[in-house]
């Protein structure tokens, strides 16, 4: 026999120092082998993925610069929503919200992780958000998609601006997840792998769709139930079907769900949705919806937005109509569909900036299935490089255009001025003014006003939009808060000083007139009262602060 030295396999005795570096040694070299293999095995998703990091850098500074731009918009309501969440306030029940309430939660997790303290901050920090969540659902799509989607990023991150897809919009986030269910169904129907992960995702994407915008839920449960329905179900498909069911349920039941239907349901049935289909073209609405493709070509205004879609759609056109002759009915009766539903809010073609947010989800999805498409396998060599020209000269010709937006100087400062500027003025008068226990009333503008104010409303549903005086409700419920707890301060409708009547649903009821005071603006009356028990109560000091903000008593100044 082999005589072994005692003292190397005693053990009691303490390893030498070589025996551990050797193992450590081992132990790394396996694992950097590891690495190295998955590394290499993942090349094509690992390489966009550090792709997005320097195209995110380029699209934060194009987009921060211009977070001031146009103003409040349904952002805002999002906003608003989401400070009323945080103080206590039940969505639905005591905070009125015709939207679906993913949005206004989102806002006020923000709001509260960042606590911003000024307009500029809250309005900074959603647009921050926004593209973090840009970024985090680009590298899932790429993730799971492949390097093909790197062309989808760029086009669609470069060009949404137009659609206001910079802004904390329902329509801006429910994009994302509505993109990726139409993806599912792609490598569904082309007979690629479908993981596990696909039916728990696919059902969290589509609940979020759902309770995000209400418009969108077609689209997003014709995309779902696309992609997890088979005969006989699949048990993954069932866990999906459950998990999306429960959540869906637990969400509605969170809330009064007699306030969520009148809310979400009968109001926009009521409001919004006879407002909807005016859209100036040719045909019925359904006609437009499902036909846009054709539209695009003889509807809307000329502009360089409406030069990359005409681009885009010309190499859709082609794919599609190659889908067809290919025999693959059933994609091409998904993707129909699918564009179609998708764009029931339909805007003219080339339409940009507030009523074009419409747009984003059936923009977003387009471009995702003209990517894919394009990239698919068995299109021809010919075909590919026709379109792909096409597209890349649309894109190119869009990025380098002079009135590309990106090149536009602007002035951040004179913007904010411009835009928000009038919100902090009158909302820092009222809040130097007022003490701890003052209500505020604003009657159907400028409600970021509450924000900066600090001030709540004794209003049941905490404020007064624009469409609510359209409903017995909603007036009866304001005429009350005047005659049981009239507000401490209260902002007339519109501009003043007016130059005809408005509705009495838009300024204060006759009986209260001669209990409220006027304050004046540069010597010019403003829009602004206080109740006149309150006025004795306000210290020197106080107006003095009021008075930096231009307000005052008439003489005053």
């Amino acid at each position: 026999g082999r005589i072994v030295d005692s003292e190397s396999i005693h053990l009691g005795s303490n390893p030498s120092p070589g025996s551990f570096i050797g193992l450590w040694g081992c132990f790394f070299l396996m694992k950097l082998n590891k690495l190295n293999r998955f590394l290499f095995n993942n090349l094509n998703v690992i390489i966009p993925l550090l792709l997005l990091i320097p195209i995110f850098f380029i699209l934060y500074k194009i987009y921060i610069p211009r977070v001031n731009a146009f103003g409040c918009f349904d952002d805002c309501n999002n906003f608003m929503r989401g400070y009323f969440i945080l103080q206590g306030k039940a969505l639905f029940s005591e905070v009125f919200s015709g939207h679906q309430p993913l949005g206004s939660y989102l806002s006020s997790v923000i709001q509260l992780i960042t606590s911003p303290q000024n307009i500029f901050e809250l309005v900074l920090r959603h647009r921050q958000f926004l593209l973090l969540f840009s970024f985090i659902f680009n590298a899932i799509l790429i993730f799971r998609f492949g390097l093909k989607i790197i062309l989808f990023t760029i086009v669609f991150e470069f060009s949404k601006f137009y659609l206001f897809g910079d802004r904390f919009l329902g329509e801006a986030m429910l994009v994302y997840p509505f993109v990726y269910l139409g993806g599912l169904v792609f490598l569904k129907l082309t007979k690629q792998k479908i993981h596990k992960n696909d039916y728990i995702l696919a059902s969290l994407f589509c609940w979020f769709i759902v309770f995000m915008r209400a418009p969108y839920v077609p689209a997003a449960l014709f995309a779902y139930l696309f992609f997890v329905f088979s005969w006989p179900l699949k048990k993954m498909a069932q866990v999906s079907l459950i998990i999306f069911a429960g959540i869906s349920l637990l969400t509605i039941f969170t809330h009064d769900v007699n306030e969520y239907f009148n809310n979400v349901v009968a109001f926009n049935l009521a409001a919004n949705i006879p407002a909807e289909g005016k859209s100036g073209m040719f045909g019925p609405s359904i006609i437009q919806w499902f036909l846009y493709p054709l539209y695009i070509f003889f509807n809307g205004p000329s502009n360089i937005f409406k030069t990359l879609l005409i681009g885009a759609n010309v190499v859709f056109l082609i794919l599609f109509a190659k889908l067809i002759w290919s025999k693959k009915y059933l994609l091409s009766i998904f993707i129909f569909i699918a564009l179609g539903l998708a764009n029931i809010r339909v805007v003219v073609p080339g339409t940009v900036f507030y009523s074009a947010f419409h747009m984003i989800p059936w923009y977003g999805f387009f471009l995702f299935t003209t990517v894919f498409l394009l990239f698919s396998k068995n299109l021809g060599k010919l075909i590919f490089r026709m379109c792909f020209l096409i597209f890349a000269i649309s894109c190119i010709y869009f990025i380098l255009s002079p009135s590309y937006f990106a090149k536009e100087k602007i002035d951040p400062h004179e913007q904010f001025v411009t835009n928000y500027g009038s919100i902090l003025q009158r909302g820092e008068a009222i809040r130097a003014l007022s003490e701890p226990g003052d209500t505020l009333f604003l009657d159907a503008s400028d409600d970021l006003i509450y924000w900066q104010a600090k001030l709540f409303s004794s209003y049941k549903y905490s404020w007064y939009t624009s469409s609510m005086p359209n409903f017995k409700e909603y007036t009866d419920a304001r005429r009350e808060m005047f005659e049981k707890d009239p507000p401490t301060f209260y902002r007339e409708y519109g501009s003043c000083p007016k130059k005809t009547g408005i509705s009495e649903f838009y300024e204060l009821p006759d009986f209260l007139e001669d209990q409220y005071v006027r304050l004046y603006s540069l010597e010019r009356p403003s829009c602004i009262f206080i109740r006149e028990d309150k006025v004795s109560q306000i210290s020197d000091e106080q107006w003095k602060k009021a008075k930096e903000f231009l307000y005052n008593l008439e003489g005053e100044f």
